[in-house]
This record gives structure tokens, C-alpha cells and sequence, in this order.
């Protein structure tokens, strides 16, 4: 990692997924290396989409495929990369203290534990799924928090088909805990996968599969248009899936969840996707103000209340909607508007300026339903606040192209074109699963 000079500003942003890599990323298309010197730092060497996790754990896409490395995209885009995660910050100091990383092959120690100063520090950490504490479920439960998860749970499903395949299993039983958006997509997908399997590598497994889908909600994606949830619900249950809604998990075994009405669910996959909460390493940081879920507390500027200097957004950050008393919501879409916000506002603040509060505006929701089906809300031309259903296939074309235009954040249109276009070209010589 070069030196910086001693002139420039340092902006550290801790935390690459959505909205830190976008705000590194326009930072350095600002302010490039001669106005300040940029640093993000993760502790993984790669970006994916957090929204296309559920295609990995279904093995339609592959980790690699779509990953971004933080060493190139740093010296294209003019930022420097550190590998760790967050350990530490000391607020008085101007500090930041990244943990020490362990090599996957052997466990050995690569880099130890390494303190960096910062004059402006962004939080962009994101979340982990919540598992409330109940018993077992960090012990039984497959989450979708990172690729090395969804890898863990594509190897699991790919190895229970093989198995039924050869009649050593007789079901795929799958049990998945929240119906919201990473939930529906899951069930949806891995039906798509599991008749992909038997058509391209001759698994038989398309007829033996049950998905049970399990949430305490009254209807399932509670949080869209209720016209939008009645098409994603009659999509599921045209696949077979088995929605028991009003239901909340007691505890969890090897086998099964079990319910707190006393039913049981058999199963040997089980994925929770219900709730979001802040990391564990957030309630150990000292001068933050934290809300119950262990997001960061801050103000209508991003800014970390009490904090000097210190900005959070993305998942990790309760910030303000400017909706009534509502908070912005952990999504893509939301992580994205904030990267563009904070980009203007640190620009600015290197030259004395100011700029107004950060206001978020609904774009919409969007879930996937399959290769050609999708389900969700979109807001009005007239009112930002009130919606319209979208289902279908348009509603899958607009889901598509979320994530073109995160990869134009990301490259610029011209290479997110030829990106979409090779992602095409691939799809026509290999099969459109994963069966290794």
C-alpha cells in the first residue's frame, strides 16, 4: 500500500459491499489521487452483489463470476485497498485498527493487526441476518451474509440431489426461516436450479424436492403491495412450495425446525433469512450511539451523532427517511443513494462547503421469481409515495437491470455494457447451473 502523502486528506472507508465500493469508487472518479488519498478497506479481496447471493446458494451463478476485485478496481479508479476487517476505532486518536487475516489454506497468520490514521472514516459495514437468539440456529442454519455462506449452502443442496440421484436420500427437504425478499427468491431459485440439474448433469431430483417456507407475517414479502405478494405467493405454490404463514420458530436441530405451536417441519437444508441486525464488532466501538439492533445512530447528514468525522451508511446506519419517524431501509437501493449523497458531501467538505440533508426516496421493490417472473412495487409518476404492482415478466426485465446500473456505478457504461454482454454470451456455452 503506497504512502500517502502527509498534505493530502485521508478518507478511509471501512466496508465494501453496495454503497462502500460505489462511494469509493465516485470519490475517486472526484477527487482522484491528488486531492486526497483514498483507502477502503474489507476483509474479504472481492466484491458481489449482496442481492445475488440467493443465485449462488442456487448455483446459478458462480462467486467468481461476478466478483470484483478491490486491488484492480482500486488502481483503475484511483483508491488504495487494505485487507482486514474492523477491530477497533479510537475517535480521539484519528485511528482505526484493522484484525489481524488468517490464511483459508492452512490457518496461518498473513497480516497481523495494523492501526491507520484517518481524518474523514466512513462506516459502511452492512449486516448479518438476526438470529434472535434461538436455540440452534447458528449452529443448524445455513445464512445468506456472504459468498463463502451461499457457497457453503450451494455445495450442501448440490450434494443432497446428488445423493437423492443415486437413491441414497429420498427427498431434498429444504426449511427456510422469513418470507421477505431473500427468502422468496431462495424458493423460487432453487426449484429453477434443481430441474436445471437434471436437465444439463441428469439429476434426478426435480420431482424430489419439498421447500418449506416459514414466517410469523400474515402474507409473505409483508413489506410490498399486497397485489405484488398475492402473485409471488401463487408463483410459489404453483412450484410446490409449502408457505405456513403466522408461524415462528421455537428452536432448531439437526433435522428439523420446530415450531412454537408444536409442529414440526423435517428437513435437512435449513437457511434462516428472517431479520436484519447490526455485526457484533459495531457494540464494541467506542464513541457511537447504537439503537437496539446494533445499527449506528446518525444524523440527517450521515454523520455519526457524537462522533466527530465519522460518517455510516448502508446497512450498519439507522439513519433517517425523512418519512414520518421511519429509518431507511437496509436495501441495495438505499446503500446506493447514500454513496452518491456522501461522494458530493465529502467533495464539498475538503473545500469548506456544505450541502443539504440527505433524503431518501423510494424507488420501488423488486423480487425475483425465476428465470422470467418477478414480483414487486414500483412508486407513481404523481407521488413517490404511493405505488403500483408490477409482476411478470417486465417486472424481471426491471429487476435485471438493478444490477446493470450497479455495475455502471461501478465501470461506467460503456465496460457494464460489454460486461452484460459477455454474461450473455457465456450463458449460451455453459450450463445455466453450477454442477460442480
Amino acid at each position: 500500500m503506497p504512502q500517502p502523502s502527509p498534505a493530502l486528506p485521508r478518507i478511509v472507508i471501512i466496508g465494501g459491499g453496495a454503497g462502500g465500493l460505489e462511494l469509493v469508487t465516485r470519490l475517486g472518479y472526484r477527487l482522484g489521487r491528488k486531492r486526497a488519498h483514498l483507502l477502503l478497506a474489507d476483509r474479504n479481496t472481492s466484491h458481489l452483489w449482496k442481492p445475488r447471493l440467493h443465485e449462488v446458494a442456487a448455483g446459478l451463478i458462480g462467486s467468481g463470476d461476478d466478483e470484483t476485485s478491490y486491488l484492480a478496481h482500486g488502481c483503475a479508479h484511483g483508491f488504495d485497498f487494505a485487507l482486514g476487517g474492523l477491530l477497533s476505532i479510537d475517535p480521539a486518536a484519528k485511528t482505526v485498527t484493522l484484525d489481524h487475516v488468517l490464511s483459508p489454506a492452512n490457518g496461518s497468520e498473513v497480516l497481523g493487526e495494523r492501526t491507520l490514521p484517518y481524518d474523514t472514516l466512513v462506516l459502511a459495514l452492512g449486516s448479518r441476518v438476526n438470529d434472535f437468539g434461538i436455540p440452534g440456529v447458528l449452529e443448524y442454519c445455513h445464512m445468506l451474509d456472504s459468498p463463502a455462506q451461499a457457497l457453503k449452502l450451494q455445495r450442501t443442496f448440490l450434494e443432497s440431489v446428488v445423493q437423492v440421484g443415486v437413491g441414497r436420500r429420498d427427498r431434498v427437504r429444504v426449511g427456510i426461516v422469513g418470507a421477505g425478499a431473500t427468502g422468496v427468491e431462495l424458493a423460487a431459485e432453487l426449484h429453477h436450479a434443481v430441474h436445471a440439474m437434471e436437465r444439463w448433469g441428469g439429476l434426478g431430483a426435480s420431482g424430489k424436492l419439498d421447500i418449506t417456507l416459514v414466517d410469523m407475517a400474515s402474507r409473505i414479502l409483508p413489506a410490498v403491495d399486497p397485489k405484488a405478494s398475492n402473485h409471488a405467493t401463487q408463483v410459489l405454490e404453483n412450484l410446490g412450495v409449502r408457505i405456513l404463514l403466522g408461524e415462528s420458530v421455537e428452536r432448531v436441530t439437526a433435522d428439523a425446525l420446530h415450531l412454537k405451536g408444536g409442529a414440526t417441519v423435517p428437513c435437512e437444508i435449513k437457511v434462516w433469512a428472517s431479520g436484519v441486525s447490526g455485526h457484533d464488532i459495531v457494540a464494541g466501538l467506542r464513541g457511537l450511539l447504537l439503537t437496539p439492533g446494533n445499527r449506528i445512530k446518525v444524523d440527517d447528514h450521515l454523520a455519526c451523532i457524537g462522533a466527530p468525522n465519522i460518517f455510516a451508511m448502508g446497512d450498519c446506519a439507522a439513519a433517517p427517511a425523512n418519512i414520518g419517524h421511519a429509518l431507511v431501509p437496509p436495501t441495495a437501493q438505499a446503500a446506493h443513494q447514500q454513496a452518491s449523497y456522501l461522494a458530493k458531501l465529502l467533495e464539498r467538505r475538503l473545500s469548506g462547503q456544505t450541502v443539504g440533508p440527505f433524503k431518501y426516496h423510494p424507488h420501488g421493490t423488486l423480487v425475483s421469481l425465476g428465470e422470467d417472473d418477478a414480483a414487486g412495487e414500483l412508486p407513481t409518476l404523481r407521488h413517490s409515495q404511493s405505488v403500483f404492482s408490477a409482476n411478470g415478466s417486465l417486472a424481471k426485465l426491471l429487476y435485471v437491470s438493478l444490477y446493470h446500473m450497479h455495475r455502471v456505478a461501478l465501470h461506467g457504461w460503456l465496460r457494464a455494457t460489454a460486461l452484460f454482454l459477455a454474461d450473455r454470451l457465456r450463458h449460451t456455452t455453459i450450463p445455466p447451473v453450477k454442477l460442480h
